[in-house]
């Protein structure tokens, strides 16, 4: 699933978005930096105008995947590979009638251990996207 983290900020250009940052004055910072490090322009106040004229960029909310686990997937993956093949013939109603909120519940519960674990060993996924940005003229942010 992704989570929109509307407390942060990235600009976007193309297929290409910045760190998130605290604001949308930090993020327009953060992409003029971006454009002088590209393009080598730059004067004391980031040099964005001139040659290289930008007066709008893009900005957005980050959003993060943050996994749920589906119980009902679960249940099969234990049913069509961890059920023992000689017992398998005289289960056949093992887990058929799984109520909808006890598989809510195990949902729900698989979710936070399967959280819990990936941030206890830190295999959190720290990759993120934009998927709504809007303009933002630079000058009202950053002034020459």
């Amino acid at each position: 699933m992704l989570v929109k983290d509307e407390t942060k900020y990235c600009w976007c250009e193309d297929e290409v978005a910045g760190e998130p940052q605290d604001s949308i004055k930090e993020a327009i910072e953060d992409y003029l930096d971006y454009q002088k490090d590209l393009f080598g322009v730059c004067d004391s106040d980031h040099g964005y105008l001139g040659e290289y004229d930008i007066e709008s960029i893009r900005i957005g909310h980050p959003y993060y995947y943050v996994p749920e686990i589906d119980g009902e997937r679960v249940i099969w993956n234990v049913l069509d590979y961890d059920l023992d093949d000689e017992i398998a013939e005289w289960s056949y109603d093992y887990m058929k009638d799984v109520k909808s909120e006890h598989m809510d519940e195990l949902s729900q519960e698989l979710t936070n251990v399967f959280r819990a674990w990936e941030n206890r060993h830190g295999y959190k996924n720290d990759g993120f996207v934009v998927l709504e940005a809007k303009d933002y003229r630079i000058e009202d942010y950053v002034k020459e």
